[in-house]
């Protein structure tokens, strides 16, 4: 297996799960191997569906902490490299649903040569790797493996 890049890029529904309790854990775990950044848009839709989809406003300082400890980047910031991205999800292999809507996050994660760790399938294809949480920490544990056995 593949070890998870030395930068990650977190999805929205990363951040929701930690908050919720979920995947708190596995953040921790990720921060001690890897630099997790985003973008301003993720925090944007995280707020939203905390705030208004689960209407648990209460865990909105949750978020606020968990974005301290990350590197957020602006969104607006990738917009010459947006269309290659949002060509690039049409196209991806696993979903083919054709949703640009997370274009933000493959352009930062082709900007930091970093992989993105999120459960959607969206970006099989198109170059970078993705994690979903399960699959992430098993990486990391064979990263820890074979450092030990090294």
């Amino acid at each position: 297996m593949k070890a998870p890049s030395p930068v990650l890029v977190v999805d929205a529904a990363i951040l929701v799960a930690a908050v919720r309790g979920r995947s708190s854990g596995a953040i921790r775990e990720a921060a001690r191997h890897s630099v997790l950044t985003t973008t301003n848009r993720v925090l944007v839709e995280a707020r939203r569906r905390i705030e208004l989809g689960m209407k648990r406003p209460e865990l909105l300082p949750l978020l606020e902490s968990l974005a301290r400890e990350l590197t957020v980047a602006v969104a607006a910031n990738f917009e010459p490299v947006i269309g290659k991205a949002e060509a690039a999800l049409q196209d991806a292999v696993v979903s083919r649903n054709g949703s640009t809507r997370d274009a933000h996050l493959l352009a930062l994660a082709w900007s930091v040569d970093g992989d993105i760790w999120s459960g959607d399938r969206d970006f099989a294809g198109t170059g970078v790797a993705s994690w979903t949480t399960p699959n992430l920490m098993r990486g990391y544990a064979c990263e820890r493996a074979q450092r030990e056995n090294s």
